[in-house]
């Protein structure tokens, strides 16, 4: 897949000496690559993502963290499914409460997505995934099955164990036959006790760079959406 254009449209909109966030994912990672040879802009970064900030480190950014920082400008993040209201499912990582806490400071929150993760409801193949305390965690699931669910807790095959937050905290995964409802549903969760998070992220997508296999960018703000579908 031809990702240089919507890498290059995201370097278009960052000007000199902005705070600019890098979450997760191999399209952040190539954004990052690319402003390690713009270091003339003098930005500075910070991340949610671990993985991020070690590449960065590699790339000679310097990461700074999110307690010394007033504002951040941009927040550039992936996304695993997005729907036609810029609502977003970022599930499959783990850090969804990280990434939440710097979307919900960041001026502008731009999602980078192949075209195909665009649909008009959230892609049900993509689970709800709940962020959730160890004592919780029985009764959390036993909850969600009740409400005819089919949630299960994540497994971490490489370490032989459950997966662990960087907060030490579980994650359940969490299907539904359609996610029509789901800013209900996901309320209804995050109201259990000893629920952290969950990966439904709700009105705060300012704009989505949506990209085709052969490179084709459709920038997508939520204030025109409807005018460009």
């Amino acid at each position: 897949m031809n990702i240089k254009p919507v890498i290059e449209t995201a370097l278009n909109l960052i000007k000199p000496n902005m705070t600019i966030s890098l979450g997760g994912g191999s399209n952040v990672a190539q954004l990052a690559k690319s402003l390690s040879d713009r270091k003339k802009l003098n930005l500075t970064f910070c991340t949610p993502s671990q993985e991020t900030k070690k590449l960065c480190e590699h790339l000679g950014l310097t990461i700074t963290p999110i307690s010394n920082i007033s504002k951040i400008d941009l927040a550039f993040d992936g996304c695993d499914a997005i729907d036609y209201r810029l609502n977003a499912l970022k599930s499959n990582g783990g850090i969804h409460l990280f990434e939440k806490l710097y979307a919900y400071q960041a001026a502008e929150y731009i999602i980078l997505t192949p075209i195909n993760r665009f649909t008009p409801t959230l892609n049900t193949k993509i689970p709800l995934t709940v962020e959730v305390v160890f004592a919780a965690a029985d009764y959390t699931l036993n909850y969600l099955e009740k409400l005819g669910y089919h949630c299960s807790l994540r497994y971490d095959k490489e370490h032989n164990d459950f997966f662990k937050t960087p907060l030490n905290n579980l994650l359940i995964d969490c299907y539904a036959k359609d996610w029509s409802d789901i800013q209900h549903i996901a309320t209804e969760i995050e109201e259990i006790a000893g629920v952290v998070a969950t990966s439904y992220f709700n009105n705060l997508v300012t704009m989505a760079l949506t990209f085709s296999p052969d490179g084709k960018v459709k920038p997508l703000r939520k204030d025109d959406i409807y005018d460009k579908l």
